[in-house]
């Protein structure tokens, strides 16, 4: 198993700490920080409802509202992912060879965008109520990223 770096584990506690500040989302709140080669930051996104549109919080989750499990199916969710949003507001060649950190595991969805966004290192807290992960992480591993626990 690869190891967490030491800059790693501050991230790993400042995106939890963001989430908890940002996220719109009634469900979990997520944030993901992408990080340059160098360290600075490239990226930053967390999870919440479009610009304008209501908030899971307030309501307006389909998810939410039919109590629907964590790592189920997310064609009903409403909210921008939170590494959708770090790697659409990141620039492409800041990322290159980069290192993408998340408070929990991706979905299968934002595993297709890591891997087809340049990062080579995704760093992720492991949460045993996603089901999925497994698929996930089987995807990212045939894809070349390293993957860290954190």
């Amino acid at each position: 198993m690869t190891e967490i770096l030491p800059h790693e584990v501050k991230w790993v506690k400042s995106v939890e700490f963001l989430a908890g500040v940002f996220s719109t989302c009634a469900k979990r709140q997520y944030a993901c920080v992408v990080l340059a080669p160098n360290r600075r930051v490239a990226g930053f996104g967390y999870n919440g409802s479009p610009s304008g549109m209501g908030h899971c919080v307030d309501g307006y989750c389909p998810r939410y509202n039919n109590n629907e499990p964590n790592g189920s199916q997310y064609d009903n969710c409403i909210a921008q992912h939170a590494e959708a949003g770090a790697l659409l507001w990141s620039d492409p060649s800041l990322r290159q060879g980069g290192t993408l950190i998340v408070n929990g595991p991706p979905c299968m969805g934002c595993a297709k965008l890591i891997a087809s966004s340049g990062v080579k290192r995704v760093v992720y807290k492991y949460d045993n109520a996603y089901s999925q992960w497994e698929l996930v992480e089987k995807f990212l591993n045939e894809a070349g990223l390293v993957l860290v626990r954190a």
